[in-house]
C-alpha cells in the first residue's frame, strides 16, 4: 500500500510542474531575465519574492521547471509568463492544464468520428459535396475519407456537419451544376437577376424566394421542368 501511494504521490507531483522549453535552441548556458520588464501596456513588473525583496532570474539552461505548490515558483511563474523575452523566444506548458486540453481534444474528436461513422449515404455525399470530393467515388470511400476529416480537424468536422444552413450550401452546389443559377463576375445569378456576391446573400435570397427555392428543388429532382420566374 505504501508503495501505491508513493506512485500515487509522484504522479501527483508531476502534474504539479509548470514547464519552460525555449523555442529554437536546445542548449543554452545562461539567459537573463532581469528583474523587472514593461508589459505590452507599458506597465512595469518587477520580480518581488514571497518576502518582498526585489530578485532577478536567470535561466542555466534551455527548459526550467517550475512548482505550483512553492510560493516562490507561482511568483516567478505569474512574473515570467507576460515577460516579453518568454512571449517571444519560449514556451509554457502547465502540465495540468496540458492534460485536460488533451482529453478535451480526445473527446471532441471521438465525438466526431462517431459523428462521422454514423451519418447516412446523402449527410456522406453532401459533405462530400461541400468538401470538393469527387462524388462519383464509393460510398464507403467517401465516408472513410470524412471519418479522416473528423479525426484530423474535428472542430472543422462538426461545424460543416451541423451547419444549419447545410441543405441550402449543397443546393446552391446542385443548381450552379445544373445551370438553374450562374456565378458570374463574382456575382450568383438566377436568370438575369443577380441574387448576391457569396453563399449567405444567396441563402437569404432563397428563404425570401421561397416559391422559386421550391421549383428550382423540384427540377433538380427531375420532378418537373420549369421557366425562371421573377422573383
Amino acid at each position: 500500500m505504501f508503495f501505491n501511494l508513493t506512485q500515487k504521490a509522484r504522479k501527483m507531483e508531476n502534474k504539479n510542474l509548470i514547464i519552460y522549453k525555449h523555442k529554437t535552441k536546445s542548449k543554452l548556458h545562461r539567459c537573463s531575465f532581469g528583474n523587472s520588464y514593461k508589459d505590452k501596456y507599458g506597465k512595469l513588473n518587477n520580480l518581488v519574492d514571497v518576502n518582498g525583496l526585489e530578485r532577478g532570474f536567470t535561466a542555466r539552461s534551455s527548459s526550467f521547471v517550475l512548482r505550483k505548490d512553492v510560493e516562490n515558483d507561482i511568483i516567478l511563474d505569474n512574473w515570467l509568463s507576460k515577460h516579453p523575452d518568454i512571449l517571444n523566444q519560449w514556451t509554457r506548458e502547465d502540465v495540468v492544464e496540458q492534460e485536460k486540453i488533451e482529453t478535451i481534444n480526445t473527446l471532441n474528436e471521438a465525438q466526431a468520428i462517431i459523428e462521422a461513422a454514423k451519418m447516412n449515404v446523402k449527410s456522406v455525399v453532401d459533405f462530400a459535396k461541400l468538401s470538393k470530393m469527387n462524388i462519383n467515388s464509393d460510398t464507403e470511400v467517401l465516408r472513410a475519407k470524412i471519418i479522416k476529416i473528423a479525426q484530423n480537424d474535428p472542430a472543422k468536422f462538426m461545424e460543416l456537419h451541423f451547419d444549419p444552413e447545410k441543405d441550402y450550401r449543397v443546393f446552391i452546389i446542385d443548381a450552379l451544376k445544373s445551370k438553374n443559377l450562374t456565378y458570374k463576375n463574382s456575382t450568383f445569378m438566377y436568370g438575369k437577376q443577380a441574387i448576391g456576391t457569396n453563399e449567405e446573400q444567396v441563402i437569404v435570397w432563397l428563404k425570401e424566394n421561397k416559391d422559386i427555392f421550391a421549383l428550382i428543388k423540384h427540377e433538380l429532382r427531375g420532378e418537373t421542368k420549369t421557366k425562371k420566374v421573377k422573383a
